[in-house]
């Protein structure tokens, strides 16, 4: 079940790297693969905090056509924590893809919680608001397929910050 899952979720996240747009860039330079470091805190019964690594695109659209188009969008690899001690202590690393551009943010996850001997699966859809893909503010939901660990909640609200030199430019500029 877990590997089906797995799968499905490594064509869907490849699908989105190999789609093509409509537009020729024979014009623009060759997108630059950028490196992001996401750190965040979220609620979800207890205070968690998580931290990320994210490799992918920072766009940085100015002058704009229409509205400027800046954010980012790309791959996630990292985990989060409870930080307490003892057999309160949860931990689980997570992967993901996340598409945070101007004014919006969604992310899709995969976590495994652990605590102390206990292991719980989740799938962990995400969707909020952005200020240039910079700064995120989501709600999500984690889709359990067990639940074991008492002390994580389904519903969960996160705030999270996207660093990365490029991006933090490009905000500046929204102003």
């Amino acid at each position: 079940m877990i590997k089906r899952i797995f799968l499905i979720i490594f064509i869907f996240l490849s699908s989105q790297g190999f789609s093509q747009s409509g537009e020729t860039q024979l014009s623009k330079e060759p997108e630059k693969i950028e490196f992001v470091f996401s750190p965040g805190v979220l609620i979800q019964k207890e205070i968690f905090t998580e931290f990320n690594i994210s490799v992918g695109k920072v766009s940085a659209n100015f002058p704009p056509k229409i509205l400027p188009i800046v954010g980012f969008e790309g791959f996630r690899v990292g985990f989060e924590t409870n930080l307490k001690s003892n057999e309160d202590f949860i931990i689980a690393p997570k992967l993901g893809y996340e598409i945070s551009i101007t004014f919006f943010s969604i992310r899709l996850s995969a976590l495994n919680y652990y605590q102390n001997n206990e292991s719980e699966f989740r799938i962990l859809p995400e969707f909020g608001a952005s200020i240039g893909g910079m700064f995120n503010l989501t709600y999500g939901y984690g889709i359990s397929f067990k639940n074991s660990i008492s002390g994580i909640s389904n519903h969960r609200l996160s705030l999270s910050i996207n660093l990365n030199r490029k991006l933090s430019r490009a905000v500046k500029k929204l102003k």
